[in-house]
């Protein structure tokens, strides 16, 4: 991209100053509203176009530069936003299970008594196995479902 920039740069120098050449003799009369500015060099009238579209150009592109650093701040503040609240959630204790949101619920028989719910274990620090005789003997894959290795 920079090369294209350079090449239409060079391309623009070469045609003004072609022009320049061609037409240092040229005399015109402009008019500005209502004030008319008589016998002025052509070549002077085009350079001075060129640069005003060069300024127009500049300004246009700072613009939108501006807006874009913009747009850019806000979205990284809500990516910010968005990330701590990732964080938050992660942290946080796993809630009571729920049911599948399609899984079929199973009316109440209310003629059954409810059962008593067993009295909560402490969670454990770290994975409890039994004794290594009652260990399945499947070459410990562990996609298997086997251990933990």
């Amino acid at each position: 991209m920079r090369l294209v920039v350079i090449v239409m740069t060079f391309l623009l120098f070469v045609g003004i100053v072609g022009f320049v050449i061609t037409n240092l003799d040229k005399k015109v009369t402009v008019t500005v509203w209502t004030t008319a500015y008589a016998d002025l060099p052509l070549f002077m009238v085009v350079i001075l176009a060129v640069f005003a579209g060069i300024c127009y150009a500049g300004i246009i592109g700072v613009a939108e530069g501006a807006q874009t650093r913009l747009v850019n701040r806000r979205l990284f503040r809500e990516m910010q936003r968005l990330e701590t609240e990732l964080n938050y959630l992660r942290t946080q204790p796993p809630a009571a299970p729920r049911p599948e949101p399609d899984a079929v619920q199973e009316a109440e028989r209310p003629s059954e008594p409810p059962a008593a719910m067993p009295a909560p274990s402490p969670p454990v620090a770290a994975p409890v196995y039994g004794p290594e005789e009652d260990w399945p003997d499947d070459d410990d894959n562990p996609y298997s479902g086997g251990r933990a290795v």
